[in-house]
């Protein structure tokens, strides 16, 4: 890991291997060849970035670890305590990312469209959010 953390808990060889191999790929993502639509080149980090932190998150809701690893991998940032709390409140358990749900960095100054539900959506258009290349977070 490039990062080398600092006194880590008992149990965070439980969590190492995953965390090695995201932060492999994380890397891969970085030095990909860049994509003509600028936005793009950010989509497998952020994916990655939800993919780590959503792993932590159900590790932790099952019990699987401790209160004190996860403190600690938030402390140190292999998890994104605000999307954790987000996922926690209803409606945003599947949240994608913080962006989407920030005005300020939509084009129109509302919620991202992957925050619409499908229902509301034509089937026939293929939605992707600009911001993470989400497919649709919001649900049914």
């Amino acid at each position: 890991m490039t990062r080398i953390p600092i006194n880590p808990p008992e149990e965070f060889e439980k969590v190492k291997a995953f965390l090695e191999k995201i932060e492999t790929e994380m890397r891969k993502a970085e030095n990909a060849p860049l994509a003509t639509n600028p936005p793009e080149n950010y989509w497998p980090i952020f994916q990655l970035h939800h993919q780590r932190s959503r792993y932590i998150y159900n590790l932790d809701k099952k019990g699987e670890i401790s209160n004190e690893l996860y403190k600690y991998l938030s402390l140190n940032r292999f998890v994104d305590h605000e999307l954790v709390c987000y996922w926690k409140k209803e409606g945003y358990e599947d949240l994608c990312c913080l962006r989407c749900i920030q005005p300020i960095d939509s084009k129109h100054g509302n919620v991202c469209i992957c925050r619409v539900p499908e229902r509301s959506i034509d089937v026939a258009r293929a939605i992707r959010c600009d911001n993470c290349g989400c497919r649709g977070c919001s649900g049914y």
